[in-house]
């Protein structure tokens, strides 16, 4: 049987990467063919169903591995004598990591010098976005193709505590952002922004923050923020939720508003658009390209630019409802069944051709 396996430095079900991979597996094996997924780190919940990274057949077909840190994990994929494809989910430019956090400028370095060297081993790369496909297409990349992440569009059911005491402690515009407390995600953009908000439009807004913490010393500059902009009766930060309290925040928002510095593709944006969300981001990276005609897109996320958008939704109903949906129909585009279908005729057409 025909074999294609996956190599991830870390494997976890509560990562956008280590979800997309779990889901490929299937794909793979529903076209036919033998495939495992090979780790250096594996999350406890599977370790039965994964395989540590020296377990890896040296026969195998083809060895996919997944791009989006620097690893140790990678060399054995690049030295492999099968067909090698990179699925390349970005890697954060060690800019805007580097002065926060020592390991993960490191990791993000190697990660970056892997990436420039495998261009020249590497058969064919598939890329979450047209903006990470440009990246590898630059440095010499000979095969190339676009297509987005794998993951499910939620149909959970909200959390009904987290969504009632939402609701009991509404005021003035619910600003939602979902992603890791990271420099590159730009909460400090979003702090100013909800603050001029609050001050320019006599609006009682709130901000809320969910996702993990990222580097400790920006989590703590973005505290420090809060405090000294008055904010903090303001700004929520929930930590990493369930996703049926995540779904309770999407419903509970009036607007996701995402003022990242730097996205390979951004699945939140996505999430927020299906359930009815409007979206207002900043043009940056990927997220443009993502979010499509979907959202409100800004080429300027000063302050001033972004309340003024954020007012915008607050007094504009029609405009809103146009947002829901244009927002409804985008995230269609990433259904599920949609990319599984892509992956599956993309991968039977690598593994067929000589």
């Amino acid at each position: 049987m025909t074999s294609v396996h996956q190599l991830v430095p870390t494997i976890s079900p509560r990562d956008a990467v280590g979800n997309h991979t779990l889901a490929l597996r299937e794909v793979i094996r529903g076209l036919g063919y033998d495939s495992e997924i090979f780790s250096m780190f594996r999350h406890p919940d599977l370790m039965s169903e994964t395989h540590y990274i020296d377990r890896l057949p040296a026969d195998a077909d083809a060895v996919i591995y997944q791009l989006s840190i620097g690893s140790p994990v990678a060399e054995r994929w690049a030295r492999h004598p099968a067909l090698k494809i990179a699925n390349y989910h970005n890697i954060t430019p060690i800019s805007l990591v580097g002065k926060w956090d020592g390991l993960l400028a490191a990791e993000v370095q190697l990660g970056r010098d892997q990436m420039t060297r495998y261009a020249k081993v590497c058969d064919h790369a598939i890329c979450d976005s047209d903006f990470n496909k440009s990246e590898l297409d630059e440095l010499g990349y000979a095969s190339t193709t676009t297509i987005p992440v794998l993951f499910d569009l939620s149909q959970a059911s909200p959390d009904k505590s987290t969504l009632a005491n939402l609701k009991r402690k509404r005021r003035g515009t619910q600003v939602l952002f979902v992603g890791r407390v990271a420099p590159n995600k730009a909460h400090h953009d979003l702090i100013a922004a909800v603050r001029t908000l609050r001050e320019l439009h006599d609006n009682d807004a709130h901000l809320h923050f969910v996702g993990t913490d990222g580097p400790p010393g920006y989590r703590k500059v973005v505290e420090t923020i809060v405090t000294h902009a008055g904010m903090r009766d303001h700004v929520t930060f929930h930590g990493s939720v369930s996703q049926e309290q995540l779904v309770a925040h999407y419903l509970s928002a009036d607007v996701f508003c995402c003022l990242s510095d730097h996205e390979g593709f951004c699945v939140p944006v996505i999430e927020a658009m299906h359930h009815g969300l409007p979206v207002v981001a900043f043009d940056s990276t990927a997220v443009g390209e993502t979010i499509g005609d979907g959202g409100l897109l800004l080429s300027d996320k000063s302050p001033l630019i972004v309340a003024s958008a954020l007012h915008r939704i607050d007094t504009d109903s029609n405009l809103v409802q146009r947002l829901r949906d244009a927002g409804r129909q985008r995230a269609n585009a990433f259904d599920r069944i949609v990319i599984q279908d892509r992956f599956s005729q993309h991968i039977s057409t690598l593994l067929e051709s000589p």
